[in-house]
Parts: structure tokens; sequence; C-alpha cells
């Protein structure tokens, strides 16, 4: 495994006996309850976690650069992560790289559209309520939220997610995803 360092991020390419090839992309992120995770979660939706986000229809439908990417906000209670991880063919590898970077800055500069924040918002209720249907998903809701935050929390979150505005899902973006600081890991085929 090598790492190396360019423009301030941390990089490494592993080399296994894979069947599919990934490429992940992190950055650090704030704690569970800090104000900026509800924006930071629905910037993470309007990115990838739908057939509309940004870097899906880029990137998988139109340009053909990966088979399936997706985005994700694991906030904790001391920090959390930001990640982007798709899967590809190893020569798309650097273009994929940079497509996302660029996709993450016409956020940064531009910032969303109303549709977008509101299909963000839209799932975020949808699958909190999928979640938390049967007293199972309850219990799992409310004993992870009294493990690593509060339950009051917990209760008011989707609010919090419903109070957030466009100019916070840029700021956020601004504030979290900078395109010079970020780790990328890449699992490629082992060479012959």
């Amino acid at each position: 495994m090598g790492a190396l360092t360019r423009r301030g991020s941390q990089k490494s390419w592993v080399q296994r006996s894979l069947s599919a090839q990934s490429l992940g992309l992190a950055w650090q992120a704030p704690r569970v309850d800090h104000a900026d995770t509800p924006a930071l979660d629905l910037l993470m939706s309007i990115l990838g976690r739908s057939k509309a986000s940004r870097l899906v229809a880029s990137l998988r439908e139109r340009q053909g650069l990966v088979s399936a990417i997706t985005s994700g906000l694991s906030p904790l209670e001391g920090a959390g992560l930001v990640t982007i991880a798709a899967q590809l063919e190893p020569q798309n590898l650097e273009r994929a790289e940079a497509e996302v970077l660029a996709e993450i800055r016409r956020v940064r500069d531009g910032g969303v559209t109303a549709a977008e924040l509101k299909r963000a918002i839209t799932a975020a209720e949808v699958e909190h309520e999928f979640s938390t249907e049967t007293a199972e998903g309850r219990a799992r809701a409310y004993g992870q939220a009294e493990t690593i935050w509060r339950l009051e929390e917990e209760l008011l979150y989707l609010d919090r997610v419903r109070s957030v505005n466009a100019a916070q899902v840029q700021a956020v973006a601004r504030r979290y995803l900078d395109l010079e600081r970020y780790v990328r890991v890449a699992l490629l085929p082992q060479r012959p």
C-alpha cells in the first residue's frame, strides 16, 4: 500500500484480488449534535443518495464513469465523517475523482436549487418514518440517540432538517468539503 500527499489531500492505493474496484473520498464532519449536521445531511442527500442526486445523475447516468456512487454522513458523538464512495473501472479513477470534486465545486460556488432541497428534506422525512415505523426501529433509533447524543435531539432532528435553507447547504459545502484537503482510498485489482 502506498500513500501520496498531493495538494494537502491524503491518497492511498490498495491492490487486491477484487471483482469490483472502488474509490472512496472522505472529509471530517462535525459532531452529531452540531448545528451544521442537518444541513450537511441534506447536502449528502443532494450529492449522492438517490438516482436524481447530482453525482449519480452526472457520473453514472450521463458520463458512465462509475457503476455505482453514493454519499453519506456518519455523525457521531466526538466527530463525524462525510464519505463519497464509487465502484468503477480502474481507467476511470482519476477522471471520476475530478468529476466528484467538480460537482462539489459547483455546490460550493452556486449552491443548490429549491427543488433539490425539497427532495432532500422529503427523503429525510421518508427515511426517518420507515426506520421508526416498527417498535424495533424506534428502539434502535432511540437507543442509538441515547448512546451517541440525546433522545431530545433525536426527536427534534426532523424539525431541524425542515428548517434548513439552501444558503445553509452551500455554507456547509464550503466549510466541510475542502477541495484541497480530503482523504482518498482506491481499491484496485492487482497488477500481473
